[in-house]
Order: C-alpha cells, then structure tokens, then sequence
C-alpha cells in the first residue's frame, strides 16, 4: 500500500521545520546535560523529539511500522482529521515565544 504525502512543495518545507526543531531539542539537550540540570526522564523525552524530529526531516514522514505501532496516537499529514497548520502553527509560535520570554525572564532577570 503506498501512502502520497502533501505535494513536494509543501513537503519539503515541513521537513525544514522538522530538522529545525530537532535541532533547537539537540541544542536544549546539550544544554542540559552540560548544566547538570534536569533529569534521566527528561533527557530521554528531548532525545526521543530529537531522533522522532530528524526521522521526519530526512525521510519525509515517520517510519510506517512506528505509526502502526502507536494504534492510531500519530496520523498522517493529509490525514482529514488534523487540525490545519493556519491554525496551529500560529498557537505553536505564540506559545514557544512564551516560552523563550519567560526563559529569559528567570535565568537574565529581564
């Protein structure tokens, strides 16, 4: 059975953002374990973001056998049931810069 993801031009695009973030976790991830702070848990879920964000970066999607594996948890890009990316990238940046603001915020005292 061959799956046809969106069209290349929107394809590969997602796969920037994907190698981004994976490699924005990487960075967080080093950053934490050579500050000592965080936990095993914690290193492990990054890790996971990391090696999950660079699966998709490379090869265009995640492996078939491990979106079978989560019965359902993960679906396809063109999967009618996904909330549109009009709607949710905007949510996703608002609540990063948040997050960044506030990271600031504690660690610089702004």
């Amino acid at each position: 059975m061959t799956i046809s993801g969106p069209p290349k031009s929107k394809r590969w695009q997602k796969q920037a953002v994907a190698g981004s973030l994976a490699v924005l976790l990487a960075v967080l991830l080093g950053w934490l374990i050579y500050s000592g702070l965080g936990n095993l848990q914690l290193w492990l879920l990054l890790a996971i973001g990391v090696v999950l964000g660079w699966l998709y970066a490379v090869r265009g999607r995640l492996p078939v056998r491990f979106i079978d594996r989560l019965r359902g948890l993960i679906t396809d890009d063109d999967d009618p049931s996904n909330i549109s990316p009009g709607v949710y990238l905007p949510i996703l940046f608002g609540v990063i810069l948040v997050a960044v603001v506030a990271f600031f915020a504690v660690f610089f005292g702004l």
